[in-house]
């Protein structure tokens, strides 16, 4: 068998692998995109919610610091700042791959935060997250799966009560969310979120009055923050996951497009070489049979 022969069969065993590719990342495309738009809807219809319910809890907080007189020994306790345990970072990230650089943008980032606190423990929610951390040797105090699709509110719950326990505990001084927050379907950022302790800036405190001409709190601003404040630790988680979510089906079926796209080109590029070699066989072929005769006739 000639060489020639042996690169078209080679052309022809590659073209077929690649187009079988093809079909696999774009089916693996439209099912990106099938979850993408309700994670997106999802993401997008509880932000506002969670940015104002947010806000709600400085207006409780400069409240409840006015009605204790600054005496951080009658606040509440998710309100003080513990003194003892380390920096708690809970990194939310997929279980699975093929979205592009999304969970190694996430996980770096929550490792740049704690360049100065070695002693600094993680909660990971995410497979890819739990093993990157592993590779680096780090601190995990629990890890959980990431959901797949939308989380219920049990599921928030149980990570939100064991987030509260550790930090109630006095085993982790500040909790930090990290985790992708989704803003387009092409565009994603890591993003840090200071969930515990709900410390009070100065201009919280100084603006109370505006928050009082904004709220009435029923039956007292202290027993509704007793109430308010661990479903906010709960909603804040939850709308961390779902930015995750979104950011991550959205990756996935960039990443999915990209390699259909590229698929398509090499295809394309094989075809073309083939149909080039094809070509020149035939050419060589059609030279030896005109030598051939040639050589008959005389």
């Amino acid at each position: 068998m000639s060489s020639m022969s042996q690169s078209t069969q080679e052309l022809r065993r590659r073209i077929k692998a690649t187009q079988s590719l093809r079909k696999i990342t774009k089916a693996m495309e439209m099912i990106a995109a099938s979850k993408m738009r309700r994670s997106q809807v999802s993401a997008t219809a509880s932000k506002p919610y969670a940015a104002l319910a947010w806000d709600m809890r400085s207006a409780l907080a400069a409240s409840s610091w006015q009605i204790v007189d600054g005496n951080e020994d009658k606040m509440h306790p998710l309100l003080k700042m513990p003194k003892t345990g380390a920096s708690l970072v809970v990194l939310i990230t997929s279980n699975r791959g093929l979205c592009g650089s999304l969970n190694t943008i996430v996980v770096n980032h929550a490792l740049g935060l704690l360049k100065d606190a070695p002693d600094a423990k993680f909660m990971s929610i995410g497979k890819k997250g739990e093993r990157a951390l592993l590779r680096r040797n780090k601190k995990i105090s629990a890890a959980y799966d990431n959901f797949n699709t939308i989380p219920s509110s049990g599921e928030v719950r149980s990570i939100a009560r064991a987030i509260m326990d550790l930090f109630l505990s006095g085993h982790a001084s500040s909790v930090t969310l990290v985790f992708a927050d989704f803003i387009s379907t092409v565009h994603y950022k890591p993003k840090a979120f200071r969930l515990l302790p709900f410390a009070l800036s100065a201009e919280s405190i100084t603006d109370s009055k505006k928050f009082h001409s904004e709220y009435l709190f029923e039956p007292t601003p202290k027993e509704v923050l007793s109430a308010l404040l661990p479903r906010l630790v709960e909603l804040q988680i939850y709308q961390a996951i779902l930015e995750s979510l979104a950011s991550e089906h959205s990756a996935r079926m960039v990443a999915m497009r990209n390699a259909t796209e590229a698929a398509d080109e090499l295809v394309n590029d094989f075809t073309l070489t083939y149909n080039t070699l094809r070509q020149s066989s035939i050419t060589a072929e059609l030279s030896e049979i005109t030598s051939g005769r040639k050589a008959l006739s005389r």
